[in-house]
């Protein structure tokens, strides 16, 4: 385990990779550090990427960590912890490219992925927010701002009230990602889009992107405080980790994935 958990960073050639293999308690609390990292480098673009096959879905869930939601002062840290995540990711000024390979990317793992300035996607990957669905509660951690901000309010209701999940084909279709390619072309495509990036002036792409971000940087305030103020509420219930644990179980059981935990 790296000193930011399971997550690897390397920069070379005016790019900055973030590789995230799973989540867990240090790697939650370091996420919105590398993304800090990054900001402050002499990077000009960040892909962001799991290891492996997977975007950020660990084995297994870590059922210790998922019940400190449940405690007070934990809940608290891990709550700052998310809006620190996506607020930091979206205010980096670097151009930032999630890389989604299969299984895809799920609850908090959708929202990094979709925070990001441009979301390329294997053609096996699947795309969903299942906080809702699986464990209970309201999408806390950037969920109710980055997909109603992608394609709409009335298709993000049916994907964040429902289990609904969408292919990477139609993931692309709706507007909610930017490019599908083969698994054996993805890491091609990428680096194309990257190589085109990297042809603009450095300045114009930066003030073109801080531009387009003022609308969710102005949205991040409302949408994202008030809905992990709603997500506290229910975690407040109790029920949260017995919904949680249960619904890892039966992923499990079924022999796939889980997606992300919080």
């Amino acid at each position: 385990m790296s000193e930011f958990g399971l997550i690897d960073i390397t920069e070379k050639d005016e790019i900055f990779t973030i590789e995230i293999g799973g989540l867990d308690g240090k790697t939650h609390n370091s996420l919105s550090k590398v993304f800090r990292i990054a900001h402050e480098s002499d990077c000009r673009v960040v892909v962001v990427t799991g290891k492996g096959k997977s975007f950020i879905a660990p084995e297994k869930y870590d059922f210790e960590w998922v019940k400190k939601l449940g405690i007070y002062k934990d809940m608290l840290q891990i709550f700052k912890e998310a809006e620190d995540i996506i607020r930091d990711e979206i205010n980096c000024e670097k151009v930032t490219i999630a890389k989604v390979y299969a299984p895809g990317a799920h609850s908090m793992g959708a929202s990094i992925a979709l925070a990001c300035d441009f979301v390329y996607a294997s053609e096996d990957a699947t795309f969903s927010d299942p906080h809702m669905s699986g464990f209970g509660v309201p999408p806390g951690d950037g969920g109710a701002l980055l997909w109603p901000a992608r394609i709409g309010l009335s298709r993000a209701r049916e994907f964040l009230m429902t289990d609904r999940m969408a292919t990477a084909k139609e993931a692309y279709d709706i507007g909610l990602i930017n490019k599908v390619a083969p698994v054996d072309q993805l890491d091609a495509e990428v680096d194309k889009l990257i190589k085109k990036l990297l042809s603009y002036d450095a300045l114009g792409l930066k003030m073109t992107k801080k531009w387009l971000n003022n609308y969710l940087q102005q949205n991040m305030a409302i949408v994202g405080m008030g809905s992990l103020f709603a997500e506290g509420m229910v975690l407040a219930s109790g029920n949260f980790a017995q919904k949680t644990e249960a619904y890892g179980k039966q992923l499990e059981s079924e022999g796939k994935r889980s997606p992300n935990q919080k």
